[in-house]
Formats: C-alpha cells, sequence, structure tokens
C-alpha cells in the first residue's frame, strides 16, 4: 500500500499582506531549461500586454541567461522583463503580494512550493499542468500546456481581464492550503504509523 503524505507548508512566513496589485507577472526560480522561461517569454509576447511587465527572480545561469535576455530582445519585449538573480525574504514576499499572478511553466517539477506560497498571499497561479503541480494545485489555479506559448498567453490575458475567475481561484487557493499544513502532515504520518505498528 503507497500513501501519499503532503509536505508542510509554514503560512507564518508566508501571507497576505493586502497590498495593492501591480501590473506585472512573476516567475521564480533557477535559469535551468526545464524551467521554460523560452515558453514564457513567448507567451508573454503572443498575449499582448503592453502595460504589463515580467519580473524574473531566481539564480542566473551563463549557460541560459545570456539567451534568454536575447529572446526577449528578439521579440521585442526586452523593456517589459526585468531579471533580478536574488532577493531578500521580505522582497519576495512583497512580489509574491504585488504581482498579478504567478507562472509556473515547468516541463516537470517535483514538488512545486512557489505554488503555495502565492496561494498564502492570495496570489493566483499559472500552472504547468505537468509534473507534480497539478497534484498540488488542484483546481485553485489556471492549468496551461508548457509546450504550447498560447496556452501561456490566453492564461495571462484571462487572469488580467476575469475578476471573477481570479477571486474563485483564490478562494480555492485558500482551501487548498490546508492539505499542507503541518498538523495535517504530521496527523497523516502517526496514522500510517499506527497502521504499521
Amino acid at each position: 500500500k503507497i500513501v501519499k503524505v503532503p509536505l508542510g507548508f509554514d503560512q507564518k512566513k508566508i501571507f497576505s499582506l493586502n497590498l495593492p496589485r501591480e501590473p506585472y507577472f512573476l516567475v521564480l526560480g533557477r535559469h535551468d531549461p526545464h524551467k521554460n522561461i523560452p515558453g514564457i517569454l513567448k507567451g508573454f509576447y503572443l498575449s499582448k500586454l503592453k502595460d504589463f511587465k515580467l519580473k524574473f527572480v531566481g539564480t542566473h545561469d551563463p549557460r541560459y541567461t545570456p539567451k534568454y535576455i536575447e529572446m526577449a530582445e528578439e521579440l521585442g519585449i526586452s523593456n517589459q522583463c526585468s531579471w533580478v538573480s536574488w532577493v531578500s525574504d521580505n522582497e519576495r514576499l512583497n512580489l509574491l503580494n504585488k504581482c498579478q499572478g504567478l507562472i509556473i511553466a515547468s516541463f516537470w517539477e517535483g514538488f512545486g512550493l512557489p505554488a503555495l506560497e502565492a496561494m498564502a498571499c492570495n496570489t493566483p497561479v499559472i500552472a504547468s499542468s505537468r509534473g507534480a503541480l497539478p497534484e498540488v494545485v488542484d483546481d485553485s489555479a489556471f492549468l496551461i500546456d508548457p509546450s504550447n506559448p498560447s496556452s501561456i498567453a490566453e492564461a495571462m490575458k484571462e487572469l488580467v481581464s476575469n475578476n471573477t475567475l481570479v477571486k474563485i481561484l483564490v478562494e480555492r487557493g485558500q482551501k487548498r492550503l490546508e492539505k499542507f499544513s503541518w498538523r495535517n502532515t504530521a496527523e497523516m504520518v502517526e496514522k500510517v504509523l499506527h497502521e504499521i505498528i
């Protein structure tokens, strides 16, 4: 018998600050190929959201980052993109609270902690339909096909224009977080141990 025990998530460090939203999408993480930064750039270009920006926050990689920056220039969106390699915990919290949405368009993820962090900040999530992300977000995020930039573009436009759906996703996100509390994790582990002993 296989029992899946979800990781715990500490909401004491990441939470909603009730700050006004600013016109940018946030992308967190290293510049590894599986993070699909080219797909996000193409999706943003196709969205034609001229009044919005893309903020990439994560460790730069000399093998890939220059190519991504060059791609943004070729697409004509370099003035809408910012590339920050590191931020403090407080800056990260503010970015998550102010962005229009968090984008995780990876080809695979082992878990997807940033999705939970965004939900804790009442921030909608655009998440890949591959890897562990669908299991983490369930029905509380815009699920996209990471290999299709048009899918990413449509999610961005929907997030900006459909306030009702965003509200629903945020509410679902708050409920979803309950599954990932350390209390829930501890209770599930305790139950499994009792069954074994």
